[in-house]
């Protein structure tokens, strides 16, 4: 392109030469000269003022000002480039200026306007440009939250590469969020493309599918968020529960779940999550004071906030409401610990147990706990180890537990047995990788310390564990 313009800007030159020269013609080729030297020199900044200057002596070339704001933007400054663009009425700018006028007012902040020069430049662009306008479209109206907009620019796209697994995801993924029966379609053909993706559909597919049955919309879009939220789509789990809180305004399950999940979700309107979903929860608990969800997802707030007395008092109120519920013991357990009562803590983890004897999660869960406040780590969590790896010899979860056990009790060769049976069950389970780097650094193995430390952060990014990796790297490999 870089070519094409200064062969334009030598023509003219020459053209304005056979014209015979005025002072005004003389000036504008004064300026075009400068354009072209410094588009040779790579300075757009110089080109688009030169450009803008030559225009003013040129009226009517419209092409003059379309290149200026295309180097402006080139310069990154934004504002230029909208005020040379601007110079031109938007119906006589060709498809390249109102595609630079749309991403200049992106950078300038002003997405409304970027958004109608996109829109504008739509028919004349050809498949290709067609592509690239909508995939901006798409990004500016997700940043916006406007679903129903973002939804339609999938919808072209898909239409214009209906082969794009990733496309016809991302559409079910958003159509989830208002029209959950809808996504199946895309959701499935996104599968069928790509095998990665049949884990996350099918669980999307199987809680759509489950909740239909009720013939409750309202119960459809709450199952639809759950399924999002396990998927770490917070964004659209949040939009799913609001959509369910509309469509059923005194839902509390609703409003719960979206309290929940608004704690999850940093964007536009989320600056500081953690003080987020408070309001909801309560609507949720004024709703139904004996909502289940309401009574954990508030404890769990508090908790997040450090608020450990105010998540006590909550979480004896939803285990009033279901006494034998594994999960809330657990958590009353948790709860507990971190107030300092480590013994009734003890005995909030085994009452979980005992309720749920089958199930080697809340063997683990207790593991954890010995270990994270070194309790008896020999009596405590070397014993709830063993049973839940006898339950599920070939979970990661437990395996690890069990090394890290191990770890702690400085019987480093079994330790690292059962990290390797771990990272065999799983190979992708970060976990495992961290803590088997942290052995190889207790035996000052540095080398493959660091590759499975790297592996572990690699992994999981944006997790605690890749927090803790990326420590023991600065730590250890500063």
């Amino acid at each position: 392109m870089e070519r094409s313009i200064l062969v334009q800007l030598l023509l003219v030159s020459v053209l304005i030469a056979l014209l015979g020269i005025s002072p005004r013609l003389h000036q504008a080729q004064l300026e075009m000269d400068g354009a072209r030297q410094a588009l040779i020199s790579s300075s757009a900044q110089q080109a688009s003022q030169h450009l803008a200057n030559a225009a003013k002596y040129s009226p009517g070339r419209a092409d003059l000002w379309e290149l200026a704001g295309h180097y402006a933007l080139q310069a990154g400054e934004a504002q230029a480039a909208i005020r040379d663009l601007e110079q031109v009425p938007p119906s006589s700018l060709n498809l390249q200026g109102l595609v630079d006028l749309g991403d200049a007012y992106q950078q300038a902040g002003d997405l409304k306007a970027a958004i109608l020069a996109w829109q504008t430049a739509l028919p004349k662009a050809d498949a290709s440009m067609a592509a690239e306008l909508y995939q901006r479209l798409l990004k500016v109206h997700r940043s916006m939250q406007d679903y129903q907009a973002a939804i339609s620019d999938l919808q072209a796209l898909t239409a214009l590469q209906p082969l794009d697994s990733q496309l016809q995801y991302q559409l079910g993924l958003l159509l989830a969020t208002q029209q959950p029966e809808s996504a199946l379609a895309h959701l499935a053909q996104a599968a069928e493309s790509e095998a990665s993706l049949a884990d996350p559909v099918e669980a999307l597919r199987r809680a759509v599918t489950n909740a239909r049955i009720s013939d409750d919309p309202a119960y459809t879009l709450l199952a639809s968020g759950r399924a999002l939220a396990a998927l770490g789509q917070w964004e659209l789990a949040v939009e799913a529960f609001h959509q369910a809180t509309l469509a059923q305004p005194d839902y509390a399950e609703a409003w719960a779940y979206l309290g929940e999940a608004r704690q999850h979700f940093t964007g536009k309107d989320n600056p500081a999550p953690a003080q987020n979903g408070l309001a909801d929860l309560r609507k949720a608990l004024v709703l139904n004071p004996k909502s289940l969800a309401a009574n954990i997802f508030l404890a769990l707030y508090w908790e997040r906030m450090g608020r450990f007395d105010q998540a006590l008092d909550v979480l004896h109120t939803a285990i009033q409401l279901d006494p034998r519920n594994p999960v809330l013991q657990s958590e009353l357990g948790n709860t507990q610990a971190l107030l300092g009562d480590l013994p009734s803590a003890f005995e909030s983890y085994q009452r979980a147990i005992d309720l749920a004897p089958q199930d080697p999660t809340y063997l683990r869960l207790m593991a954890e706990f010995s270990l994270k406040y070194e309790y008896h780590v020999r009596d405590i969590a070397l014993e709830a180890a063993r049973q839940a790896v006898l339950m599920a010899p070939h979970d990661p979860a437990t395996l690890d537990v069990m090394g890290q056990v191990l770890i702690k009790l400085d019987d480093d060769l079994n330790a690292e047995r059962f990290l390797d049976q771990a990272i065999q069950a799983d190979p992708n389970y970060a976990p495992a990788h961290l803590h088997m780097g942290f052995l190889y650094l207790v035996r000052g193995d540095n080398t493959r310390a660091s590759q499975e430390l790297m592996l572990a952060g690699t992994l999981a990014p944006g997790s605690p564990t890749a927090d803790q990796s990326k420590s023991l790297l600065q730590s250890y490999f500063p």
